[in-house]
C-alpha cells in the first residue's frame, strides 16, 4: 500500500509530485475535515515559478508596455481586522 498527499480544487483531486499508478489499482480516498495551509502555500508558489519562467520565455516587452506602466494607478485598500 502506498500514500499520496493532495489536495481537492474545483471538485478534483489533484495529487502532489507527479505519482505513477498503475491502471486497475484499487484506491481508497480520505478527505480530511480542514484545508492543509501548507498546501496553499506550496501552490502559490509553483503558480509563480509558472509564472517567472514564462516571463523569461516571452523576450523583450515592446515600447507601449513602458508606456502603459508609466501612467499605472495604485490602488490602496484598506484592511479591517
Amino acid at each position: 500500500m502506498q500514500a499520496y498527499q493532495g489536495y481537492v480544487e474545483n471538485g478534483k483531486i489533484i495529487p502532489l509530485g507527479n505519482p505513477t499508478l498503475p491502471d486497475g489499482s484499487r484506491a481508497i480516498i480520505t478527505v480530511f475535515d480542514e484545508p492543509e495551509p501548507e498546501l496553499n502555500a506550496q501552490r502559490q508558489l509553483q503558480a509563480f515559478e509558472r509564472f517567472r519562467r514564462r516571463m523569461k520565455e516571452t523576450g523583450p516587452l515592446p515600447p507601449e508596455f513602458d508606456e502603459a506602466i508609466s501612467r499605472r494607478v495604485n490602488i490602496t485598500r484598506e484592511i479591517d481586522l
